[in-house]
C-alpha cells in the first residue's frame, strides 16, 4: 500500500509542505476524512463537498490542510492504479498538478501555499491524467462522452511534444477506458483564442497548437489569460511583468483597450501528421 509520505517524495513536494502534511496527518480523526471522501468520485457534487470538507478542516490559510486531505485519498487511489494496470509514471506525472501550483504560488507570493483543491478531484477520482506535455480529462456533455484537453503551464507545446502526446492519450483510452477510445478530444482555452494569431508569428508554438483545432466558439469577453500568463490577477495591467516577448504583447494589447478572450474547439482527427 502506498503511504502518504510516498506520494509527498513522488511528486517532489517541497519540504516545507511536505513536512507540514506529515504533521497534519498525524492530527486528522481517520473516521471522519474517510466519511468525506465517498462524494470525491462524483463531478456533480464536487464543488459542494469541497466546501464541507474545508468546513470540517477548520481555518487553513496555506491550504496544507486540505493538501493533507487530497493527498491521503492520492494515495488511496493508487491502488486503482495498480488495479487497473496504469502505470506509475502517469500516476506521478498526474498528481505531480499540486507540486506545479505550489511552487509557482512560491515565485509570485514567497510563501508556499495550495489552493487547489477544487481541481484535485479529477485526478483522484482517475478522470484526468496527465500524458506527455497534456493532461487529458473525461467528461460528459449532453450525454456525450469527451476527452477535455488541459494544458499545463510546464507544457512543451512544440510540434513533435504534441503529436506524441495525442497519440499516446489515444493509446491510453483504448486500453483503459475503451468507452473513450472514439471520443472527441476538445479543449476551451485561451491559448485557442483567434486573436493570438495577430499578435504572433505564424511559426510560433502557441499558433501552431491552434491549428491542431477546429474552433466551435468563440468568448471574447474571457479574461482568463491574464492569470495564466502573468500568474496573478491582483494587479493592474499597466504593473504586470513583460518578462517575455509574450508578455509584452499582450499587455501592449491590453492597455491599447484589446480583449484576448478564449475558444472552444475540438482536436481535427490527426492534424498533427
Amino acid at each position: 500500500m502506498t503511504t502518504l509520505k510516498e506520494v509527498c517524495e513522488r511528486i517532489s513536494l517541497p519540504d516545507p509542505m511536505k513536512r507540514k502534511v506529515l504533521e497534519c496527518a498525524g492530527e486528522f480523526d481517520e473516521r471522519t476524512t474517510e466519511s468525506l471522501s465517498a462524494t470525491l468520485y462524483d463531478p456533480s457534487s464536487w464543488e459542494k463537498e469541497i466546501k464541507e470538507i474545508a468546513g470540517v478542516l477548520g481555518e487553513d490559510p496555506d491550504g496544507s490542510k486540505m493538501l493533507t486531505f487530497m493527498l491521503q485519498r492520492a494515495a488511496d487511489s493508487h491502488k486503482e492504479y495498480e488495479k487497473r494496470g496504469i502505470s506509475e509514471r502517469i500516476f506521478t506525472v498526474t498528481m505531480k498538478f499540486c507540486t506545479r501550483f505550489i511552487e509557482e504560488h512560491y515565485k509570485l507570493y514567497g510563501t508556499y501555499a495550495f489552493t487547489w483543491a477544487w481541481w484535485f478531484p479529477r485526478q483522484i477520482s482517475l478522470r484526468e491524467f496527465r500524458i506527455g506535455a497534456l493532461e487529458y480529462e473525461m467528461i460528459e456533455q449532453e450525454e456525450q462522452k469527451l476527452i477535455n484537453i488541459h494544458i499545463p503551464s510546464d507544457a512543451d507545446l512544440g510540434r513533435e511534444s504534441l503529436r506524441k502526446s495525442y497519440e499516446e492519450a489515444r493509446g491510453f483510452f483504448a486500453e483503459y477506458y475503451p468507452e473513450y477510445s472514439q471520443s472527441d478530444m476538445v479543449c476551451d482555452s485561451w491559448l485557442l483564442s483567434p486573436v493570438l494569431t495577430t499578435l504572433l508569428p505564424e511559426n510560433s508554438n502557441i499558433v501552431n497548437f491552434q491549428k491542431a483545432f477546429e474552433l466551435t466558439h468563440v468568448d471574447h469577453s474571457n479574461d482568463s489569460s491574464i492569470r495564466w500568463v502573468y500568474g496573478r490577477t491582483d494587479l493592474p495591467i499597466q504593473e504586470q511583468p513583460e518578462h517575455t516577448s509574450l508578455q509584452k504583447k499582450i499587455k501592449t494589447y491590453l492597455l491599447g483597450g484589446g480583449s484576448i478572450g478564449a475558444a472552444k474547439g475540438r482536436l481535427q482527427e490527426e492534424p498533427w501528421t
